[in-house]
């Protein structure tokens, strides 16, 4: 972006990650209005096709003749994260409902305990993938701010692709989810007709 200047690369990255903050603070209530409106599985692929924007935008946002364009990407990104632990949560309630169902136990501790383990295995492959992914574009930390133009551009397709790649990924399991709202409501009720409103003892 600045031509090696890491003290005003470091100020804008700032201002792109308060902003993107902020907007996934935002997001949370947007998304709720969607799911309510629309339904959750709408809402999410919704909310991460409008991220998938976000990530596409970095290709062409980041030019060092126009800075702040930076952060154009940062609100729209802010759609994926946001979405994905506004509507998940819930999502996974149907699913303790319908275990319910047919077990007659209620083990939302158990499905919860499994979200959150996938979300920090998927934090911990990204964390290790981030290292590979560097060596692979060819980036060099001696050369500090002084990369080479093709792994700059390497990075940069890096960047960018594969959180679309992966949120496609996240559109097509969540179309595959069968639960609807139809059927999550149906079950509710026949579990309120059989238990009354209170929960099953586990």
């Amino acid at each position: 972006m600045f031509g090696g200047d890491q003290e005003r690369g470091a100020e804008y990255a700032g201002y792109a990650g308060t902003l993107g903050a902020v907007s996934t603070f935002l997001v949370i209530f947007v998304v709720t209005w969607l799911g309510t409106q629309f339904g959750k599985r709408k809402a999410f692929v919704l909310s991460t096709l409008i991220s998938i924007v976000g990530y596409g935008l970095k290709l062409f946002a980041y030019n060092p003749e126009m800075p702040l364009l930076i952060l154009l990407p940062a609100p729209l990104m802010a759609f994926g994260l946001g979405g994905l632990f506004t509507l998940m949560p819930s999502m996974i309630a149907d699913v303790v409902d319908l275990d319910e169902l047919s077990t007659h136990q209620r083990r939302e501790g158990m499905y919860g305990s499994i979200f959150w383990w996938v979300v920090k295995l998927g934090m911990a492959v990204a964390l290790a993938g981030g290292g590979v992914l560097l060596n692979i574009t060819g980036f060099d930390v001696e050369l500090a701010g002084q990369q080479s133009a093709s792994a700059i551009l390497l990075m940069r397709l890096c960047d960018s692709l594969i959180p679309i790649a992966t949120s496609l990924l996240a559109i097509w399991a969540v179309m595959t989810y069968g639960v609807t709202e139809e059927s999550a409501l149906e079950v509710r009720k026949t579990l309120e007709a059989r238990r009354g409103t209170g929960s099953a003892s586990a």
